[in-house]
């Protein structure tokens, strides 16, 4: 079952109750690095309140309507969100990729330094939930 925990132009944050997993969904461009940034700290804090209530919680991020982002952005996730997620003990990341090269070496780069986080790229929305859902 999902349930909706944050949503607004650029993003829908929900918690995935059949994988377990937070699944945000990105449309477009954020209007600002703060917002990108309000939006990341959103995922963060549903994933801080529900990873106890799991014996492992994931991450998946739809991006397959997603645009280029700042390299501020990049640089955010990759400093600041990444080791969050980590050192909160989620260990997959699914990445449900975009159509345009451009965005979609942009979250390659995003991603490129996880340690403790294995992150997989898909083409399609369930194919990247089945496979959170056999880890």
């Amino acid at each position: 079952m999902l349930r909706l925990f944050f949503e607004d132009d650029y993003a829908t944050i929900e918690l995935d109750d059949a994988v377990p997993c937070v699944k945000t969904t990105l449309r477009g461009v954020p209007r600002s690095s703060e917002h990108y940034q309000e939006v990341q700290k959103k995922r963060l804090e549903l994933m801080r309140r529900e990873i106890n209530h799991f014996r492992r919680l994931h991450m998946l991020t739809d991006s397959s309507a997603a645009g280029p982002v700042l390299d501020d952005d990049i640089d955010y996730f990759k400093k600041s969100v990444l080791p969050a997620m980590e050192d909160a003990g989620v260990r997959y990341l699914a990445i449900v990729i975009p159509r345009s090269k451009f965005t979609m070496l942009t979250i390659q780069e995003m991603t490129e330094n996880a340690e403790k986080i294995t992150v997989r790229y898909f083409d399609k929305l369930a194919d990247a939930r089945e496979w959170l859902r056999n880890q």
